[in-house]
C-alpha cells in the first residue's frame, strides 16, 4: 500500500471522532471562521450533508445564499422533492428550473430549511486529509454520496 495513502487513512478514524465531538452552531452563525474545514449539517438533528471547503464562512454563506449557483445544497433537496434528475442540456440548466413554480416553490422551502439547519465542523488544512475524511463522515453518517460522482 502507498505509504502516503496508509498515513491518511488512518487518520481518518480519529479526524472523525474530533468532527462529531465539536460544537454546533446555526449556518449563518457569524463565529464561523474563514478557515478550511469539513462542515456537516443537520436537519431536526439528523446529518444530510457532509462537505469541504477552503474558506467554510464564504462557503455557508454561498448555502443559505438566494443564488441557486451557490445555494447548491438547497438546490439539490429541490431536486431530489420535485424528482427532477440533473441535466446539462442547453435551456433546461438551473435558471430555467427555477422558472418552474413547482421547482421554484420547492427551491425556496429547501432554502429556508438549509438557513435554519446546524452546521458541525472542524478545520482541516490538509487536501488529502479533507477529501478522505469528508467520503469517511459521509460513510459514517449515512448522508448522500452523489458530490463523489462525476458529471
Amino acid at each position: 500500500m502507498n505509504l502516503i495513502y496508509e498515513k491518511v487513512t488512518a487518520k481518518a478514524p480519529e479526524l472523525f471522532a474530533q468532527l462529531i465531538c465539536q460544537p454546533r452552531f446555526l449556518i449563518n452563525s457569524k463565529v464561523i471562521p474563514p478557515k478550511p474545514a469539513i462542515y456537516v449539517f443537520y436537519f431536526e438533528n439528523t446529518p444530510v450533508h457532509v462537505g469541504r471547503t477552503r474558506n467554510l464562512r464564504q462557503r455557508l454563506s454561498g448555502h443559505v445564499s438566494n443564488s441557486h449557483y451557490s445555494a447548491s445544497f438547497a438546490f439539490k433537496r429541490a431536486r431530489h422533492a420535485t424528482q427532477i434528475s440533473a441535466t446539462y442540456k442547453k435551456g433546461e440548466g438551473r435558471g430555467a428550473l427555477l422558472q418552474d413554480s413547482i421547482f421554484k416553490a420547492a427551491f425556496d422551502k429547501a432554502l429556508v430549511e438549509v438557513r435554519g439547519m446546524e452546521v458541525q465542523y472542524l478545520e482541516i488544512a490538509d487536501d488529502l486529509d479533507q477529501y478522505l475524511l469528508e467520503l469517511y463522515a459521509a460513510l459514517e453518517l449515512n448522508t448522500s454520496l452523489t458530490e463523489f460522482g462525476t458529471h
